[in-house]
């Protein structure tokens, strides 16, 4: 493990005459997490109002540098001191991330929201792109890790439907989708307005189903069986105010369906237990979901009269979550962060059961699962934190943090910040993440099984080192603690549509033209596809001839003794192009590529995308389910341009 202190980025820039830094926050990671986003609070020297600027930054963390000035993307290094930017999340990988960012010019009232990306393009008014309005007043967004659904929360009316106006005077939440720039109310029970604010908490997007997480005094759910605590408006202060999960499913045209609310904070008798606090954090996962209360009747036993930290499964279990070996904690602990798959959480506590005799609340790690807890505020030496933490994120994988603290004992370097420097305790290993898409309909596939395999001997495989599978999304992640050189591999299983009717008379015709040396593409002007290639040598001798004709009309006629399809993954990054002769290394006499999976050193390794290719579909012919998420043409010139490959290689010309 790795701990240290990350340091003050240039703040200089952003002021007028001078900055001085207060507050060094950490507002998540890259899917490889490699990156962080780091907000930075400083008073500029020149303002005597003494009012609080904000600048993000990206940082390295392998290297321990920054690469990016958010600020600076907006208009300009020059123009960087001109914009405040309140909150921004980023999405992606180190190689190709994304930031939305709530984006304001000083001294110039109004906000909007901006999409900022790592090869520089910026996005100036999202909102206005997709709705065509502006000055909407945003006070709180969320944004899915795949970039499609964006949370926003707002008291502006000008979001919702002419047919379901927007008139409490409230805050709202509604849901864009920036695929399609449909816009849902989701803060919308019953088909009707509720008079109390919902406070967006979280957003969460996988398996075609999007989720959203909020707190509210409104009731959501059965308010005369269930959710009886909303209608009493003269009782004590956060009785009413309880947690919800608002979900979609993802229609196969791309429509959201089944839409529904599920009460979180439940209490031992099925009802809602109230005293969940609308400024705390609230987590959702692949698992369930995570927050805190100071009710007592959530879960038996409940003794301590503080805060604690609760999880609720999807299948609805709900669950007071303690460090087992020690019991419950005495003055309780609240939630802060969650790994994607909820096998890890971050929770603070002051109770002496972990914060000891040093007086400040320390930041916790926990494995779910296993019981297991790290005190992650803690230095090298284990002396715990002599300043209390107030923030912090967890990686996706949750094997790494990113806190702050007051504390002057962590490092030997003085802190940063006056009023909270950030620290990273930091996984020897890091995941492996990407997506996986069919090569020709660009299609992101789920399902697909990724596998990493130890090498010995240069060549052999070994023992399976970490085992993930695709969401609806194409993507993956999975954590390899091994060091040293390993192979990830994919496979995906057959079902009725990938078998049915997608190989035909076509392909095998295809197939011979690629045996004799013909383009088998309508128009010639395209290359035939190295994917092409490998999915007309069907029998797998690293030629294309024409048994493999014949195997693809066998297959293709449905005879008995025909090769079983199955679907190929080829790595992105492999490179098909001989620079030397300006065409494609693949031939019909010369058909070979990674078909053992990608071979890499680990931890070196932090983002690994796949092509799939169905054996003998020479032609891409074969179609996603309705509703499937598809890759846009964008990506593929990005791919293009970072000098991968000609925009040809993945089926972008007219269809066969």
């Amino acid at each position: 493990m790795a701990f240290f202190q990350v340091t003050s980025p240039d703040i200089a820039g952003l002021s007028l005459g001078g900055a001085t830094l207060r507050l060094l926050e950490s507002h998540g990671f890259t899917s490889d997490e490699k990156y962080l986003l780091v907000r930075a609070t400083y008073t500029d020297d020149a303002d005597i109002s003494y009012g609080l600027n904000y600048g993000y930054f990206v940082y390295d963390l392998l290297n321990r540098e920054y690469v990016s000035t958010l600020n600076a993307l907006v208009g300009g290094v020059n123009s960087a001191r001109d914009f405040d930017i309140t909150k921004a999340e980023i999405i992606g990988s180190s190689n190709n991330w994304s930031c939305v960012a709530l984006v304001a010019n000083k001294g110039i009232e109004g906000s909007r929201l901006m999409m900022l990306r790592s090869d520089k393009t910026v996005l100036d008014d999202l909102l206005a792109i997709h709705t065509e309005l502006r000055d909407v007043a945003i006070e709180n967004f969320k944004i899915d890790r795949s970039g499609r659904f964006l949370a926003i929360q707002t008291s502006n009316p000008q979001l919702a439907l002419d047919n379901q106006p927007d008139t409490n005077d409230s805050s709202d939440i509604y849901l864009l989708d920036l695929s399609t720039s449909v816009v849902t109310r989701v803060s919308y029970p019953g088909g009707g307005e509720v008079n109390e604010p919902t406070y967006l908490k979280n957003i969460f997007f996988a398996d075609n189903e999007v989720r959203i997480a909020f707190v509210s005094d409104a009731a959501f759910v059965s308010p005369s069986k269930i959710d009886t605590n909303s209608s009493n408006l003269s009782t004590e202060s956060g009785y009413r105010s309880d947690a919800y999960v608002w979900s979609a499913r993802i229609h196969q045209s791309g429509t959201l369906d089944e839409m529904t609310y599920h009460l979180q904070s439940v209490d031992i008798d099925g009802t809602a237990s109230g005293f969940v606090s609308k400024s705390d954090y609230f987590g959702l996962t692949s698992g369930g979901a995570f927050f805190s209360s100071t009710s007592e009747i959530i879960a038996d036993g409940d003794t301590n009269e503080s805060k604690d930290v609760f999880a609720r499964s999807r299948a609805g279990e709900i669950t007071r979550l303690d460090i087992p070996s020690l019991g419950e904690m005495s003055d309780g602990a609240q939630f802060l962060s969650a790994s994607d798959s909820g096998s890890h959480i971050a929770i603070l506590s002051f109770s002496e059961e972990v914060a000891g005799s040093s007086g400040a609340q320390q930041l916790v790690v926990l494995d779910v699962q296993s019981g297991e807890y790290k005190i992650a505020s803690a230095s090298q030496s284990g002396a715990l934190a002599n300043n209390w933490v107030t923030s912090g994120t967890l990686s996706p994988s949750g094997f790494s943090v990113a806190f702050t603290t007051s504390a002057s004992n962590l490092t030997p370097e003085s802190a940063v910040a006056s009023s909270g420097s950030l620290f990273v305790d930091m996984a020897d290993f890091l995941p492996i993440s990407g997506r996986v898409y069919h090569w020709a309909s660009h299609a992101l596939l789920d399902g697909v099984q990724f596998n990493i395999l130890g090498v010995t001997g240069g060549e052999s495989l070994g023992e399976l080192l970490a085992t993930a599978e695709s969401d609806s999304n194409g993507q993956y992640s999975l954590v390899s603690k091994a060091i040293g050189d390993a192979v990830i591999a994919a496979t995906r299983n057959l079902d009725s549509q990938d078998t049915s009717r997608v190989v035909t008379s076509a392909d095998a015709l295809a197939a011979l033209k690629i045996a004799v040396g013909i383009n088998p593409n309508l128009d010639e002007a395209y290359p035939t596809s190295p994917y092409q290639y490998i999915a007309a040598d069907i029998n797998k001798d690293g030629r294309v001839t024409s048994a493999d004709a014949l195997s693809a009309l066998k297959i293709a006629v449905g005879l008995s003794e025909s090769i079983p399809q199955e679907w190929l993954f080829v790595p992105e990054i492999e490179d098909f192009w001989d620079e030397t002769r300006g065409e494609y290394t693949l031939s019909s006499s010369f058909v070979e590529w990674y078909s053992e999976g990608l071979t890499f050193t680990s931890p070196g390794l932090g983002e690994a995308n796949f092509v799939a290719i169905l054996l003998g579909d020479i032609n891409g012919s074969w179609e996603p389910p309705l509703g499937t998420s598809l890759l846009t043409i964008e990506y593929f010139r990005a791919l293009e341009e970072a000098g991968i490959a000609s925009i040809e290689q993945w089926g972008v010309f007219p269809s066969l």
